[in-house]
């Protein structure tokens, strides 16, 4: 039994750490990102990455693969076609279309939607308990990554709103599905990533061969936007895919989820440091917010951390 429970608090402990650290990662895709975009188009910069992670990736998970493995059944092969177009071509696309419309700042702010949005269905997907404490914890993210991000709701442009909720959907679709598919069918943490990569790269070739076919290519490459693409290939597009995996793989959504609002935090932090971009009061306080929102809704205290939303709604009338 008391092995059990060390084996239990060990892989609790390891989803934890997978987690922050996926967010960290997915946190310097944003300065990276920026500075790719000084040689390549946005969409070009994204299929390269998807691209170069697949090359990557591939060698990496055939080297892996168990000897006398079989092929990949039906089951598990649509399975990854479903992951990764949430995870990685339908994000990224629904991503670039919200930015055209409304503007750079809403992309940090619907990437904090995604493990929100995935804690809030896990109940439905997944059959997991929502706690009151990690309600409260998010709702004070919520507000944190509003702040964080400078997205002000009068000026909130309503089509890019609704095109930035239909990305963060989609990866938080990744995060729920990932937690329900992985263990029972198998799919690996590499295979996943690949399936991410592979969707994006070559979903995207096609549409750039057609609208910007002269831009695959920059005329002028500088060294920096070199090095932001490999960086964006192997560290977001690989290292934080792995680590997200085995996190959900060991964890409840909401812990993972609530990991992942780091994200936000650490890309305001490296654009500070990096691009030399200044935060203001309100964009401090929203970090402040967003880490305390992500011990809340995290339940650091332990997995059965506060009353869940179900039994509060069970309790007879009159009791408080």
């Amino acid at each position: 039994m008391g092995d059990q429970e060390d084996a239990g608090s060990k892989g609790l402990a390891i989803g934890q750490v997978s987690a922050v650290i996926a967010a960290v990662l997915f946190g310097t895709a944003y300065v990276a990102t920026s500075i790719a975009i000084r040689s390549f188009t946005p969409l070009g910069a994204a299929m390269w990455r998807g691209i170069l992670s697949t090359l990557v990736l591939v060698p990496a998970v055939a080297a892996t693969r168990q000897s006398g493995a079989g092929t990949m059944s039906r089951s598990q092969t649509w399975r990854l076609i479903v992951l990764g177009l949430c995870g990685g071509l339908g994000f990224v696309v629904a991503l670039n279309v919200a930015v055209s419309i409304a503007g750079a700042t809403l992309p940090a702010f619907a990437a904090s939607m995604s493990p929100i949005l995935a804690a809030v269905f896990a109940p439905v997907v997944l059959g997991e308990a929502l706690t009151i404490p990690a309600v409260a914890g998010f709702a004070v993210a919520v507000a944190g990554s509003a702040l964080l991000s400078g997205t002000s709701p009068s000026g909130a442009d309503g089509p890019g709103v609704l095109v930035g909720l239909l990305a963060a959907l989609c990866f938080a679709l990744f995060l729920l599905l990932s937690r329900r598919w992985s263990r029972p069918y198998q799919l690996t943490g590499g295979a996943i990533a690949l399936s991410i990569a592979a969707t994006t790269g070559l979903g995207l070739l096609p549409v750039e061969l057609i609208r910007e076919p002269g831009l695959l290519l920059p005329a002028h490459l500088r060294p920096d936007a070199a090095f932001a693409l490999i960086w964006l290939a192997l560290v977001p597009g690989v290292a934080a895919q792995l680590f997200v995996v085995a996190s959900v793989r060991r964890v409840k959504t909401r812990s993972s989820a609530a990991m992942l609002l780091v994200s936000p935090v650490t890309a305001a932090a490296l654009a500070a440091l990096v691009l030399g971009e200044t935060l203001n009061g309100p964009q401090l306080l929203g970090a402040v917010l967003v880490l305390g929102g992500t011990v809340g809704a995290a339940g650091l205290g332990g997995e059965r951390y506060g009353p869940t939303i179900a039994k509060w709604l069970r309790r007879p009338a009159g009791r408080v």
